[in-house]
């Protein structure tokens, strides 16, 4: 990675593996034996506490979607007026959105910080799978040589954490790969349709038809990702589609009759 990337990760790589480490202190005592379950609950507790630590930024997409429903009535007179003409329908809405102050790319920002913690913890998994003693010392946040090679050959249910589904070292890798992979699909479609649903019905009927295709092509792209992912790094993505779910339907926020 360029300077620039090293600049953004190598903080990550010391919060994600921070995290992960305490988790696993805290799961050493009840389960002293078994490392490969102290590590994938470890990346279970860590992908908890990051999206505890967002919520702050999901509650301020609940205000997004509020004024998008006081802004019902202005969108269904643009999509009228514009709707023949996409790129124009567009330029208007966005002169609305600047107009009145409302931010709509801010509900994109949560998925950006998922997304940079997702890639660091790959990348600790990816290095620790590769790591040999004479490669020195570890590079990758707090983790130590011997944490690294504990991470490397942990294994649940028989399954090894830094294994992928396409190139596992045993069935069993495969079978919670895609065990995992379906979870994170299905949770994927339903936090999809939570999300729409909760739009304003103008919006929500536009976005429905711009966005009919990735409904099906999202969760697709996301099984063709997870086959060369760790599963490790399954296990926080699925752990997070999980939590979205549920999160949803505590945050929801009810359309309601749309305001002038």
């Amino acid at each position: 990675m360029g300077f620039l990337g090293d600049l953004v990760m190598t903080p990550l790589y010391y919060v994600v593996s921070a995290c992960l480490l305490a988790w696993r202190e805290i799961w050493e005592s009840p389960i002293p034996d078994d490392a490969g379950w102290q590590w994938a609950l470890a990346i279970v507790g860590m992908t908890v506490t990051i999206r505890v630590l967002m919520v702050p930024l999901y509650v301020r997409q609940v205000g997004v979607r509020r004024e998008m429903r006081q802004l019902e009535p202005r969108f269904r007179d643009l999509f009228v007026e514009y709707g023949h003409d996409r790129a124009r329908l567009m330029q208007e809405q966005r002169k609305l959105w600047r107009a009145t102050g409302a931010n709509p790319l801010l509900s994109s920002l949560p998925l950006v910080l998922l997304g940079l913690v997702l890639f660091a913890l790959f990348r600790i998994v990816d290095a620790a799978a590769s790591y040999t003693p004479s490669d020195g010392a570890f590079e990758r946040g707090l983790i130590t040589e011997s944490q690294a090679q504990s991470l490397a050959g942990a294994d649940v249910l028989g399954a090894k954490i830094a294994d992928t589904v396409l190139d596992g070292s045993s069935s069993e890798s495969t079978v919670v790969g895609l065990a995992l992979i379906v979870v994170m699909c299905v949770t994927q479609v339903i936090a999809q349709r939570q999300q729409r649903a909760e739009l304003p019905p103008a919006l929500s009927e536009q976005v429905a038809n711009q966005q009919r295709f990735f409904v099906f092509a999202l969760p697709a792209l996301l099984a063709a990702i997870g086959l060369v992912l760790p599963l490790g790094v399954l296990i926080f993505w699925t752990t997070s589609k999980v939590w979205t779910v549920g999160q949803n339907r505590l945050l929801r926020d009810d359309p309601g009759p749309a305001t002038a």
